[in-house]
């Protein structure tokens, strides 16, 4: 009877397979959730006009979210997924392990275009009825890498650790008005990982200032060994 309520209710039975993995962990829900959702925010902004009044510019996506909510079984229900743990609790602390592993986990839900790298924002679980059941609510957020790509691949998840393109050469031209460490800064931007630039940026810095620093107009090239001037050979940083 118990079954029959449950597929009243949408939850369980045959459906999408929710899968999260993450820090040398992997959960497929073993009960569906009955429903899911996804928001997609935009960063646009309204700028007024004098001539026209407010208009609408087209910002950058901003990180998506998805929350979803279902239980885990401690009991044997005939609409049960496949049970890849021994109790509800250890499901409980598989995802509770990925939330604080400080590393990105993955989402992906089977038939749908939902598969995506993500943070852990809220887990919520607890009992209702008595049953020994889990009951817990997830709520997820999309996560961007930033930094230079891994080859390295996890043995549990089948995850890189992909992260976003990085130019190998960028040039640049000083522009008058900013000063020495301002300077330092736009010099190693986008060919640098964040993990690195602070002190890329001090030491930078500290060579430009050595030098007398340098005058508006100059032609800079950062490279992955440092940074050139462009008429020179030999860099004024060297990594």
């Amino acid at each position: 009877m118990l079954s029959d309520v449950f597929s009243a209710l949408g939850i369980g039975g045959e459906g999408c397979t929710f899968t999260l993995s993450g820090g040398g962990e992997s959960v497929s829900f073993p009960v569906s959730p009955a429903s899911f959702e996804v928001s997609l925010p935009s960063n646009n902004q309204t700028v007024n006009v004098i001539s026209i009044g407010d208009v609408n510019m087209i910002g950058n996506a901003g990180l998506a979210s998805l929350k979803f909510e279902s239980f885990f079984p401690s009991n044997e229900y005939p609409f049960v997924n496949d049970m890849t743990a021994t109790g509800a609790y250890e499901y409980v602390a598989k995802v509770k392990k990925m939330q604080t592993g400080k590393e990105p986990c993955q989402i992906s839900i089977s038939g749908t275009d939902v598969s995506l790298p993500v943070t852990i924002e809220t887990f919520e679980y607890g009992e209702k009825d008595g049953s020994g059941d889990v009951y817990f609510s997830l709520q997820l957020r999309e996560y961007k890498f930033v930094s230079p790509a891994s080859e390295a691949t996890n043995s549990v998840t089948g995850m890189k650790g992909r992260m976003s393109d990085v130019l190998k050469e960028k040039p640049m031209t000083c522009l008058g008005g900013l000063d020495t460490m301002d300077t330092a800064q736009k010099a190693i931007q986008r060919t640098t990982s964040i993990a690195k630039q602070c002190t890329r940026v001090v030491n930078t810095y500290r060579a430009m200032a050595k030098s007398g620093g340098v005058r508006p107009g100059t032609l800079l090239k950062t490279t992955m060994k440092g940074i050139f001037k462009a008429e020179g050979k030999t860099p004024m940083v060297k990594w």
